[in-house]
This record gives C-alpha cells, sequence and structure tokens, in this order.
C-alpha cells in the first residue's frame, strides 16, 4: 500500500532552543478545532509527520525530511502549519540552532454543522488510510513476535445504545486510554514499543426495505 507524498516547499526554519524538552507532550483541548485547523490536517504529509511525532518523539525538520523524503524546507513549511493550529508545540534542546517541535494532544470533537461535512469526511478519510497504512504494514512483516500477536487485537461489536450511553462509552474509553503511556514518552520498560490505538463508534445507517 503506497503512502501518498507532498512536495509543498518553503525555507528552513531555525531556532536557538534553550532547555530539553522531552516530557509529556501539552494539551490544546481548550481551543476549537476551526475550518482551519481541520483543512490543516487534511494532507497526507502532514498526517504523516504527526506519527512520526507522536510515536517517536521530538523532532527536528531536517531530521524528519529524512525520514519522509522530502526538503527540509518542505517539513519545516508543513510543521509551522500543524503549529499554528495547536496539533505540535516547540519542544526546545539545549545546544544547536535548529528548532525542535513535538506532538501536542488535541481532544476536540469535530462538529460538522460548523466546519462543514465535506471537510470532515475529507479529513476522516485521510485518516483512516494513514491507520489502514500502518496496519496493512504490520500484517506484512515477515517475522512477527508470538507475544504480541497474541496481545493485538482487533474487535468490532454491534450494540444498541442511547446517545447518553454513547457518549458514556466515550467517556470510559478515554479514561482507560488515559491510564497508559504515550508514545513519545522517554520513562518507558525497555521491552515497550510504540502501539497504534484506533476507536470509533457511530449510529448505524439504518436501510429502508
Amino acid at each position: 500500500m503506497p503512502e501518498p507524498k507532498s512536495t509543498a516547499r518553503d525555507g528552513d526554519d531555525v531556532h536557538p532552543p534553550d532547555a530539553d524538552a522531552r516530557t509529556a507532550p501539552s494539551s490544546d483541548s481548550g481551543r476549537p478545532l476551526d475550518v482551519g485547523a481541520v483543512r490543516a490536517l487534511t494532507h497526507p504529509l502532514r498526517l504523516r509527520l504527526l506519527d512520526l511525532l507522536r510515536f517517536e518523539g521530538p523532532s527536528t525538520a531536517t531530521l524528519l525530511a529524512g525520514r519522509v523524503g522530502e526538503s527540509s524546507g518542505s517539513t519545516s513549511y508543513h510543521l509551522r502549519q500543524l503549529a499554528r493550529h495547536g496539533f505540535i508545540e516547540e519542544a526546545a534542546r539545549p545546544g544547536g540552532r535548529e528548532r525542535w517541535w513535538r506532538y501536542q494532544e488535541r481532544r476536540d470533537a469535530v462538529a460538522e454543522e460548523d466546519i462543514g461535512g465535506g471537510i470532515v469526511r475529507t479529513l476522516l478519510g485521510e485518516l483512516l488510510s494513514r491507520e489502514a497504512y500502518a496496519l496493512d504494514g504490520y500484517l506484512a512483516a515477515d517475522a512477527r513476535d508470538p507475544a504480541w500477536d497474541r496481545a493485538a487485537f482487533f474487535q468490532t461489536r454491534a450494540l444498541r445504545l442511547t446517545v447518553e450511553e454513547l457518549q458514556e462509552l466515550q467517556d470510559v474509553m478515554g479514561a482507560t486510554l488515559a491510564r497508559f503511556r504515550a508514545a513519545d514518552r522517554d520513562v518507558a520498560p525497555p521491552e515497550a514499543v510504540p502501539v497504534r490505538v484506533l476507536a470509533f463508534a457511530f449510529p448505524q445507517a439504518i436501510e429502508q426495505p
């Protein structure tokens, strides 16, 4: 499954860091997702950059350029766009001049009546495409640890819920996930590896006979 790429360009971005910042990402959950923020994510390269920052921790435009096969000018431009809308933030490091970036958690719901259903569908399509790409890579691996295979899971359930019960399910799942460390944390057991978790629940469309 090929991964889409971008060719946007801009100048390199440098900044003199002043402190070590490999800490837990902060939260920008109080900032609502507007049209610009949603559109900023409907770009395959930006989603890939977010993935790298989420799962591998802080990085620079130059280092990320080497990972995604783009120029540092291109990655610098897209990183600044992500920062503009609160999806990443600066992670200052001692020494050197290049700017470091880290992932910033956002938990806002996207309201279609405020943003537009077409943009939301485009965003969800891009997000699901990235998850499918990652899952395909996992399943296609030549050698996988049987212990991890036994622990990994894929579940689907058919439920009949009220709006309040669906909200409760969302809250319970959020609270459960919050108990576990983020993928970009330094403090973790040596055997720990990044793990992707994807969950969504929505009313099933009723087909008319």
